[in-house]
């Protein structure tokens, strides 16, 4: 990365050997008395210290300077940084470091898939150790991405497993509503080889047992938890949780398993009492009700819920509302065993197209392509359009016996999408990879 052009050195005495028309020579070394950061942020002066590699008895000149302020901006958790020199002798000074953190508004929370063999303190350990400043967000585009995929592939080599790290970008969903850097072990895949639960009564063993045999033929992810509590919740028990689980892994050749155990809570089977929906510009609270898959007295599904949910998700989504998060806030009735769901809308901002890329058609079907898809660049984002497209465009006979996959990268920060559908031969539908 370049130095940024806003970058500084400057003697703030009348007389030193530093100049505002060009980047100072080496000159004479120093040492500093203090090392001051304004616009600190998150971040504490021992991390920040870190970062720029100088600290309190550093000695330095102008091309150590000048290097630990490029370290800041490599860090890529900066807009902008630069150093200033307050008086004092050459033997004691101060730095006085002028940065600007990027917002966290504009980063993306770092999520671990299935990193069955390091606790998340050591994961934290071995990026911390690379990158002082990591607080669980990156900024979507950080020059630090490939420098953690290596750092958990050697974490991972310290524990004697050879595997290949990844990452990607995850888009929200209703079930997931928070863009997410999800890093995983790409090779070898980690597979669910057994799952021990403690703590079942009898008559819930047969709801859960079909979710256990399930979980234990999956790839083993950080959802596994959810997929396990499924029919639980899915029963009205909605304060289900797993505790003490620990996983035990295992390598044979070039595939990977894992037993969890863990030990069951059930909780109670809580009823609906009612939901509480104000309307917004797009649903409003009679469509809401009128498509409600819960309703007052019904068992507390979590599955009904997501579908009662599901419209107004839709909505806002269709209208390019990417990020939008619908959240159904409940207020717990314990004593009388009772849920009540407060609805809410926090739209964020709509996602415009800005490009279409669509692979491995044939010169007759890219034509057809090229003259049905209808949404172009500048047009809001909609996912249905996307996955509806083939289903509702039969005309369009190039593409018969054509299925596609498809990958949405979006923006946060210019709010547009890059859409890459990949086509190929076989029955299937339009999904998201």
């Amino acid at each position: 990365m370049k130095l940024l052009s806003g970058l500084t050195f400057i003697l703030l005495a009348t007389t030193g050997p530093f100049g505002f028309a060009a980047p100072p020579p080496a000159g004479p070394t120093y040492t500093a008395a203090k090392i001051a950061f304004n616009h600190p942020g998150p971040y504490t002066q021992a991390q920040l210290e870190a970062a720029a590699g100088m600290h309190q008895g550093t000695k330095f000149n102008a091309d150590d300077l000048r290097a630990a302020v490029q370290a800041l901006v490599d860090t890529g958790f900066f807009s902008s940084a630069g150093a200033e020199l307050a008086p004092g002798r050459y033997t004691a000074i101060t730095v006085l470091f002028d940065i600007e953190p990027i917002d966290r508004a504009q980063m993306v929370r770092v999520g671990f898939e299935n990193f069955v063999w390091l606790s998340p303190a050591e994961i934290e350990s071995a990026l911390q150790a690379k990158a002082p400043l990591f607080l669980d967000y990156l900024p979507e585009s950080s020059p630090l991405l490939d420098v953690f995929d290596q750092a958990l592939t050697d974490a991972l080599a310290n524990k004697g497993v050879t595997a290949k790290v990844a990452h990607d970008t995850i888009e929200p969903t209703l079930l997931h509503p928070e863009r997410t850097l999800e890093f995983r072990i790409a090779a070898p895949q980690v597979r669910v080889a057994n799952v021990k639960l403690s703590g079942v009564a009898q008559e819930l063993a047969p709801l859960i047992q079909k979710s256990v045999n399930s979980a234990a033929k999956a790839p083993y992810s950080d959802r596994t938890a959810d997929l396990i509590l499924a029919p639980l919740r899915d029963a009205g028990y909605i304060q289900a949780s797993l505790s003490d689980v620990t996983l035990d892994p295992a390598i044979a050749g070039d595939t990977a398993s894992v037993v969890l155990s863990a030990t069951l809570s059930p909780g109670d089977v809580y009823r609906v009492s009612g939901f509480t929906f104000a309307g917004t510009p797009l649903l409003s609270a009679d469509s809401f009700a009128a498509s409600e898959k819960l309703h007052a007295g019904d068992i507390a599904s979590r599955a009904l819920l997501l579908q009662t949910l599901a419209p107004l998700d839709a909505a806002y989504r269709r209208q390019g509302y990417m990020d939008v998060v619908v959240d159904a806030a409940p207020a717990i009735d314990a004593a009388a065993h009772q849920v009540a769901y407060t609805v809410t809308v926090t739209p964020g901002e709509q996602y415009r197209l800005h490009q279409v890329a669509a692979n491995n058609l044939d010169p007759a079907a890219r034509a057809d392509f090229d003259r049905g898809f209808l949404m172009k660049a500048g047009d809001l984002y909609n996912p249905e359009y996307v996955t509806g497209f083939l289903k509702n465009n039969t005309a369009l006979r190039a593409l018969d016996g054509y299925s596609f996959t498809y990958k949405a990268y979006a923006d946060p920060n210019t709010h547009t999408v890059d859409l890459v559908l990949t086509f190929f031969r076989g029955a299937g539908l339009a999904s998201p990879r």
